[in-house]
């Protein structure tokens, strides 16, 4: 066969494997996932690895330079059948291809990757790009199977719909009904556990079961649909649980740590969003009022300062996105309250004061009148304008 004919050979197998890959059966593949084992993992071929490459937005970390280790995980691109039932957080298993076995039989399990994305191309079709190690094997050739699961993802997404139905229409209880039949076809699907969780924070009495459908999406956050879904659960999760700080007689240390976590990634997603840093400053406050609780000495002392510049940081970053916002300047008089009493007869003292009313003033400028004030607060501002000789 001349090279030219080849090429145009090849070109026609990816041009109509795009188009008619779809509708082909699927295929079975029994795979060893252990060699103490002889009982092999039925699983279905969803698709072939065509490129594995070093995932370059990935910083080594100082561990792995210290080892002279690369940890950083291969970024893989597969060329998938078809697009059902695939989504991202998802598992997928890579089998030895061996090219005797058309029918995939009897692999074995070589590496395992996590998916990012999942994406149509105009030539080549439908296309995975995702997340593993497979340093030692990436010149393989390799099918890529997913396990036979029990859960059913498309139902589960169309009962969610469903439920957001009957949630915009303000019935409840049927948006709560549709939404643990999503959850019982697939109790990992994430998007389902945050909008049940919404539901039952309208309920007025539902905080135990909301922070239970939270939590449950906090577990299988790589699984949302899309970021912008993933970012608005980490808003509303972020808010649900400063609320829980603020009113709970005890409240929960592994919270506020968690608060801590969810700001950061949400950070990662979108940094020009206001409310990421609002709450970053917030929860960063409440730490350092925490730092005062649990600890002393110079240990509370260091902890203390790296929680205040972080809040003050985050504070300036929220500012710069949106200054006419009543609640953030409310916050930042709290904040600079308790710092100008922390620091009194120190060098920071006029630092604090100052800022106190600085925010003071922008508080009472952006106040609608629709929440009180208190009164401690409007009395710590005067004393602070009054020592500033403002008046």
């Amino acid at each position: 066969m001349s090279p030219a004919r080849a090429i145009l050979l090849l070109a026609c197998t990816f041009f109509f494997g795009g188009l008619f890959g779809q509708s082909q059966e699927e295929q079975l593949a029994f795979a060893f996932r252990s060699q103490n084992s002889l009982e092999p993992t039925r699983m279905i071929v969803v698709g072939d690895v065509i490129s594995v490459e070093k995932a370059s937005d990935f910083e080594a970390d100082k561990v792995a330079a210290e080892l002279e280790v690369d940890t950083r995980p291969d970024a893989v691109t597969i060329k998938i059948r078809d697009p059902k039932g695939i989504r991202p957080g998802q598992v997928l298993y890579l089998l030895e291809k061996n090219l005797d076995h058309k029918t995939f039989r009897d692999g074995n399990i070589v590496g395992m990757i996590t998916v990012k994305s999942v994406f149509q191309t105009t030539f080549f079709g439908w296309q995975v790009r995702g997340e593993g190690y497979l340093r030692l094997i990436e010149d393989r050739p390799m099918t890529v199977a997913l396990p036979l699961d029990t859960t059913k993802y498309e139902e589960a997404v169309l009962a969610k719909k469903k439920g957001d139905y009957f949630a915009a229409k303000g019935k409840n209880e049927e948006a709560i009904r549709m939404y643990k039949k999503s959850i019982s076809l697939d109790p990992k699907f994430p998007d389902t556990h945050f909008a049940l969780g919404k539901v039952h924070i309208k309920d007025g009495e539902g905080y135990i079961s909301a922070k239970y459908e939270f939590m449950q999406a906090w577990k299988n956050r790589e699984r949302f649909s899309n970021k912008q879904e993933k970012l608005l659960f980490y808003l509303e999760y972020m808010r649900f649980l400063i609320v829980l700080q603020k009113t709970d007689l005890n409240p929960s240390e592994e919270d506020l740590v968690k608060l801590s976590q969810i700001a950061k990634e949400a950070r990662l997603i979108n940094e020009k969003n206001y409310e990421v840093w609002l709450y970053s400053f917030e929860i960063a406050y409440l730490q350092s009022l925490r730092t005062n609780l649990i600890a002393d000495g110079k240990t509370a002392r260091i902890q203390k300062d790296g929680w205040t510049a972080e809040a003050e940081s985050a504070l300036e970053k929220a500012l710069k996105i949106r200054k006419a916002d009543f609640y953030i300047h409310n916050l930042a008089c709290e904040f600079f309250n308790s710092k100008w009493k922390e620091m009194r007869g120190t060098p920071k003292e006029k630092e604090y004061r100052d800022k106190l009313v600085e925010h003071g003033k922008a508080m009472k400028l952006y106040n609608t009148g629709e929440t009180n004030i208190s009164v401690d607060l409007l009395k710590a501002i005067h004393l602070a304008e009054k020592e500033s000789g403002l008046f």
